[in-house]
């Protein structure tokens, strides 16, 4: 075996503009960039582009412009080096490829090709349900009882379920969680559940008959079932949303009020309102208003631990919550009071997502995101 250093140019010129329908931001570098950097295990795209970018999201631009070159953009690997050059278009990023080769075969990587994000950080949340639609949890066939009478079934037994359509033979088992309501108008958007099993179909009839092939935790009579969930494409590419956005962050799995880098957030957009994996969302938190004379009531707004409207959360920074309304500005704060400006908090991509809700990652965190902190483009 040898090693066989390959320059490969990215083509990537950060003078030029991106279109206007797909991003207000332009592809720019950091004024700290490094000359080079050695790839190592455990990097991600967005990562490494962060070393180079000021916006490290509009990293797909970087392989784009190279299509001629690198057939497959993603697979750079651990040992490989990014280089930044000057070129008479402008600067540009070069990778020498670190491969393997066997005499008189062919080359191959050293080790798997490093991620856009971590894995890792969304692997649980795409394996299994932690949300489900309130459209489809309405048509949800609910387990009625066991074939011995038990009150409590595992993996091997037989239990019985009504309502079970025919095409569907692979369902998980949930358990209904916290109602996940829009918080301007209180609307039931979804529902957290907790995955208690899997299923599969044995007997087709009314009540049907199921067999459990998998269990988290025991199964109970009035469990829901829903079809089986297969992940789909994980080789994540941020990019800014097709259309507007003007969304918030209705729950945070794991925090009540905050949360940071690499967790999971549940925001009030889906399919319906044109959200796609991938969308990057900036996140921002409301100013503050001040000047409010002592002891009078705060604004009302949503509080989604509950799922009703109820008197504003207390912030971590101590400020006053104003709601967003439907243009994407924050209504007026008590008379008298004067409305800071909104500060921006961080970067959401988003990564799986349902009719009326999504899940996002938060890849960029500058402060304490909040619970029923706005979300809008980048």
């Amino acid at each position: 075996m040898r090693t066989l250093a390959l320059i490969v140019s990215l083509g990537i010129a950060f003078s030029l503009a991106m279109p206007a329908t797909a991003t207000a931001e332009t592809v720019q570098l950091r004024e700290d960039a490094p000359t080079r950097h050695v790839v190592v295990k455990g990097d991600t795209l967005w990562d490494i582009s962060a070393k180079f970018l000021k916006s490290p999201w509009l990293w797909p631009e970087l392989w784009r412009t190279n299509d001629d070159h690198i057939k497959n953009p993603h697979l750079i690997y651990p040992g490989d080096v990014i280089y930044l050059v000057m070129t008479p278009n402008g600067p540009r990023l070069s990778v020498m490829k670190t491969v393997k080769l066997s005499p008189g075969i062919h080359s191959e990587p050293i080790t798997d090709a490093i991620p856009p994000i971590p894995y890792s950080a969304v692997k649980a949340f795409l394996e299994r349900p932690s949300v489900a639609d309130a459209d489809t949890l309405a048509k949800a066939p609910r387990l009625i009882g066991s074939e011995d009478g038990r009150g409590m079934s595992s993996q091997g037994d037989r239990v019985y379920a009504d309502a079970v359509g025919a095409d569907t033979a692979s369902w998980n088992i949930v358990r209904l969680g916290k109602p996940l309501r829009d918080p301007a108008s209180g609307e039931l958007l979804a529902h957290e559940v907790a995955y208690v099993g899997d299923a599969r179909t044995v007997v087709k009839a009314s009540p049907a008959t199921l067999e459990i092939t998998a269990v988290a935790s025991e199964v109970q009579a009035g469990d829901r079932l829903i079809p089986a969930y297969t992940a789909g494409n994980t080789d994540f590419e941020p990019h800014a949303p097709a259309k507007p956005i003007d969304g918030q962050i209705i729950s945070a799995f794991g925090r009540d009020q905050t949360t940071g880098r690499y967790e999971t957030v549940i925001i009030s957009k889906g399919h319906v309102d044109g959200i796609e994996s991938g969308d990057v969302l900036a996140v921002f938190r409301a100013g503050k208003s001040v000047g409010r004379a002592e002891g009078e009531s705060r604004t009302k707004s949503f509080s989604p631990k509950s799922g009703y409207m109820d008197s504003a959360m207390e912030r971590g920074n101590n400020n006053t919550y104003v709601p967003f309304n439907n243009s994407g500005l924050a209504e007026s704060g008590p008379a008298g009071a004067t409305r800071l400006p909104d500060v921006r908090t961080g970067l959401i991509m988003v990564y799986r997502v349902f009719d009326r809700v999504s899940y996002a990652l938060v890849m960029e965190s500058y402060s304490p995101i909040f619970l029923l902190d706005h979300v809008g483009n980048p």
